[in-house]
């Protein structure tokens, strides 16, 4: 995690652990970091299909080399009242 927070571990062990606890929470509902890598293998993706493609076809979407980003968020997916009220008292 240390690096999805662009911290050194020196500089981690500075962070009072309440707000390492905020970063957990958060991170659990909301993963940051890795998404960049999928976009951009979804961007190459794309690309490789674009260029492959029959021209009679119907051109793909970025989107379809994204399918998480098109599922909507289940209820238990979703903010929970825990999550809502450690990120509310900060």
């Amino acid at each position: 995690m240390s690096l999805a927070l662009g911290k050194t571990l020196a500089e981690i062990e500075q962070i009072p652990e309440s707000h390492l606890c905020e970063y957990e929470a958060f991170y659990r509902k909301q993963p940051f970091g890795l998404w960049r890598e999928d976009y951009r293998m979804a961007q190459v993706a794309h690309l490789l299909a674009m260029i492959n493609r029959d021209p009679k076809s119907t051109p793909p979407q970025l989107t379809d080399f994204m399918p998480m980003w098109l599922k909507k968020p289940t209820e238990a997916e979703g903010w929970d009242s825990v999550t809502q009220n450690v990120l509310a008292h900060r």
